[in-house]
């Protein structure tokens, strides 16, 4: 008898690995499972010499993958700004894609979202996007259907330009420098870097300087001058 219970015991759980799923297709930001309520949080000044930056968002498909590309949707969600006292992002400074799909054949995939600066995004706004229901889709897994970017264009020194990167480098910091640095190197943090590649960028920079015999700029009141980098 113990023998026989066991083998229906193997041979229920045989049964349940094998079983096809029919239930419906939800989707859900795979970011907020993974990491908990973590929001985007974007700074233009990070990317001096950009218009606009690509934030990618991943997706995650509970249920069985479709064969063919599937369209989904994502709408903005004006959330209370009385609570974080963050404004809702205006529409000049995002756009999202007009017809987003759900690539076949797959359990993950990324939602990307384009932000756009302009001159007045001085503070931080946010961009609640929230996962909505469609013919393909049932919806979402409630904990995780919403997200937040939080983004600004607040102009600042950015926090690895620190006491030893200015003395042994690229010298003291002004906005000018900062972007012609970027735009040579494609390097948004220095910080990142170890001190062999600190170096050899600091080095390409300082030739970039003197080939293109750029000129630097005092912030506070426009002067022109010759850039320097003290690394030799």
């Amino acid at each position: 008898m113990l023998f026989a219970l066991i083998s229906l015991c193997f041979w229920g759980c045989s049964e349940d690995e094998i079983k096809p799923y029919h239930g419906g297709q939800y989707l859900y930001f795979s970011q907020l499972k993974e990491f908990g309520d973590e929001d985007f949080e974007v700074s233009f000044n990070n990317y001096p010499t950009s218009d606009a930056i690509i934030v990618k968002i991943g997706l995650g498909l509970v249920g069985k993958p479709f064969s063919t590309d599937t369209p989904y949707e994502v709408s903005v969600v004006a959330e209370d700004e009385s609570e974080d006292k963050i404004k809702n992002a205006d529409q000049k400074n995002y756009h999202l894609p007009d017809n987003p799909m759900f690539k076949a054949g797959l359990s993950n995939d990324t939602l990307e979202v384009v932000l756009l600066k302009t001159e007045d995004l001085k503070e931080n706004v946010k961009l609640c996007l929230k996962i909505l229901p469609n013919e393909y889709f049932e919806g979402s897994i409630p904990e995780y259907e919403q997200i937040k970017i939080v983004f600004n264009n607040i102009i600042s020194k950015p926090l690895w330009w620190t006491n030893d990167v200015t003395k042994l480098y690229l010298g003291t910091y002004s906005r000018k420098k900062y972007e012609e640095f970027v735009k040579c190197t494609n390097i948004s943090d220095f910080g990142k870097l170890s001190t062999a590649e600190k170096r050899q960028y600091a080095l390409t920079f300082k030739y970039y300087i003197a080939v293109n015999n750029v000129m630097d700029k005092n912030d506070t009141t426009g002067e022109e001058f010759p850039m320097t980098v003290p690394i030799n």
